[in-house]
């Protein structure tokens, strides 16, 4: 049994230390900034991460999968518009503006959006079809890599 707990203690140390999370940038000049020094593209992540259930099922099937944390390290800045439940109902959050400006400006109206740019935030495309399906996902942005 003292085995068992120490196997499963190393494994949960390990599996920790594997998955290093991409940061969540929630400033566009910041994004565009940091895109422009790392020669980067911008992924848009529109969601509402407390109460949209397809924006769940997609942090938890594709944003904190490590194949697209991997992908998005080495090729994404990712740029986040997180609509939670206290922003909804609050006309008057910066951050529901920001929603209603990226919207608008990308054309899409459903949440979750991934928009993919490029280092200054002209639309290469806004991905299509699950963004709950990891394959999906990757499949559209490494079929976009522009850079």
């Amino acid at each position: 049994m003292k085995y068992i707990l120490i196997l499963f203690l190393l494994t949960s140390i390990n599996q920790s230390g594997i998955s290093q999370e991409v940061e969540m940038i929630t400033d566009w000049n910041k994004a565009t900034e940091l895109a422009n020094q790392e020669n980067k593209q911008i992924l848009i992540i529109l969601t509402g991460s407390d109460w949209c259930t397809p924006c769940k099922k997609m942090d938890k099937k594709v944003i904190n999968q490590p194949e697209f944390q991997e992908y998005a390290s080495q090729r994404l800045v990712l740029f986040l518009i997180d609509l939670t439940k206290e922003v909804v109902f609050d006309s008057k959050n910066p951050t529901n503006k920001d929603y209603e400006v990226f919207k608008k400006k990308y054309e899409t109206n459903e949440l979750p959006s991934l928009i993919l740019t490029d280092t200054h935030g002209k639309k290469i495309k806004v991905l299509e079809g699950k963004k709950f399906d990891l394959e999906n996902v990757m499949n559209q942005l490494s079929n976009n890599n522009a850079l």
